[in-house]
């Protein structure tokens, strides 16, 4: 399995049931159904040894976006994302609190998140 498929997996696995499995990487599809989550790598640390070796972790900077129809239930959904990704198996850390984005042309409330997560090479 490919390093992103292994962090996508988790993701999915951790946060789909809180959309019904409705989580996307990237973009949603053309006709999506809410509340849904996006994620995108934007991001990450880069390291590597003096000894001309990268080290057994890499790490991603995942903004995380939850979209609903309703504003509240958007908020309650950013919400546990924040806690299953902090409280999870996952060495992660929240860089900050949720913004809100709401788009007023698809007439649809949501949420933007970024979170550092360290995962296996």
């Amino acid at each position: 399995m490919a390093d992103e498929d292994t962090l996508e997996a988790a993701l999915a696995a951790l946060l789909g049931p809180l959309v019904a499995g409705r989580i996307y990487p990237d973009t949603a599809p053309d006709d999506p159904e809410f509340p849904l989550i996006i994620y995108q790598q934007v991001g990450g640390k880069a390291y590597q040894y003096l000894e001309k070796k990268l080290p057994d972790y890499r790490h991603a900077r995942m903004q995380i976006m939850v979209w609903s129809k309703r504003r509240l239930e958007a908020s309650r959904i950013s919400l546990e994302v924040g806690r299953l990704i902090i409280e999870s198996p996952l060495i992660a850390e929240s860089y900050g609190e949720p913004a809100w984005m709401p788009n007023d042309v698809l007439h649809i409330r949501g949420t933007r998140q970024d979170f550092g997560i360290w995962f296996p090479r």
